[in-house]
């Protein structure tokens, strides 16, 4: 059998790309370029990018003599419903034809689900990413529940891009005399290497604005948090509440009873942010004291390795 699996993870920030030793589980290839949503990007620009990483991963295997990849995983972003399924499969396949790649096994889900397969070890347990978006899976052993992820439009709540915008939005209220004072101001505005209001307006509406950047702009608030500064807080204290709505509904569709339960959590908006962790442990321990919340240790594609793995030990 062949022994080499190909994992794709594509998030809304960056997608990155690796080969595996399907046995030792030891990456033997990686690559990264910029994020693959097709609902952020555009079908042709994330298709594009998918066939450029593809292409790069193609050479590695020609140069090792490598001829088939045994379970070739695609977790990707921007999965939401039956339509973004069938449109990413569609891309995939047609990157992997563009590039004559042979796959046994071919896997396409959302990033997010993919995540928490690998994580959880096949066992019952929940995952929250609060990257640029926010989303909440959870696994009770046969059925997997989604709560959020629904794109900046709709909610996010809590994300990084919601950070982002929160942080922005301080920053034109503080100008404006409609809000306090805050350190992020400046902080945002030495990062842009600008002088005043006007020219942040000119940067949220410049052609080349994307939500990736704007999530960027949250994570001023750790700093600013722990010099103390109210509106970091404010903004920090909500972002976990909204966390833990989002926690508590997806325990809610698995009809969570109590009993012992590993709740992960990933995302730089959440792993950045101290205060966003500790309350948003404190509050979902003081609900569910049997709960145990932890921070994810590995960078996603390696979860989402493990979740290939277990797929080619089932072959």
């Amino acid at each position: 059998m062949n022994e080499w699996l190909l994992i794709i993870d594509g998030g809304a920030t960056k997608t990155a790309c690796a080969i595996v030793h399907a046995e030792s589980g030891e990456i033997q290839y990686t690559t990264t370029m910029g994020g693959s949503n097709y609902q952020a990007i555009g079908i042709a620009s994330a298709t594009e990018i998918l066939r450029a990483l593809l292409s790069k991963a193609r050479v590695f295997l020609q140069d090792q003599a490598i001829s088939k990849i045994a379970v070739a995983t695609f977790a990707m972003a921007g999965i939401d419903s039956p339509k973004d399924y069938q449109n990413v499969t569609a891309m995939v396949h047609e990157a992997i034809t563009a590039e004559q790649l042979d796959i046994h096994t071919l896997i396409v889900e959302n990033d997010a689900q993919a995540t928490l397969l690998g994580v959880t070890a096949g066992q019952a347990g929940a995952l929250l990413i609060a990257g640029t978006g926010a989303i909440a899976y959870a696994f009770d052993g046969q059925q997997i529940a989604r709560t959020g992820g629904w794109g900046h439009r709709a909610g996010d709540e809590g994300s990084g891009y919601w950070l982002g915008q929160e942080v922005i939005r301080a920053i034109f209220r503080m100008e404006d005399g409609r809000g306090e004072a805050t350190l992020l101001k400046d902080a945002v505005y030495n990062y842009l290497r600008i002088q005043d209001v006007t020219e942040l307006a000119a940067w949220l509406f410049r052609p080349s604005y994307t939500n990736a950047q704007l999530a960027k702009m949250g994570a001023f608030l750790a700093d600013a948090v722990a010099k103390k500064d109210t509106c970091a807080i404010q903004i920090s204290t909500q972002a976990a509440h909204e966390l833990v709505l989002l926690a508590c509904a997806v325990l809610k569709k698995i009809s969570y009873q109590g009993e012992p339960f590993n709740f992960y959590c990933n995302g730089g908006a959440i792993k950045h942010n101290p205060l966003i962790l500790k309350i948003f442990s404190q509050e979902m321990t003081s609900m569910y004291p049997k709960i145990n919340v932890s921070l994810c240790q590995h960078q996603p594609i390696s979860y989402i390795i493990n979740r290939s793995k277990r797929a080619y030990d089932n072959l």
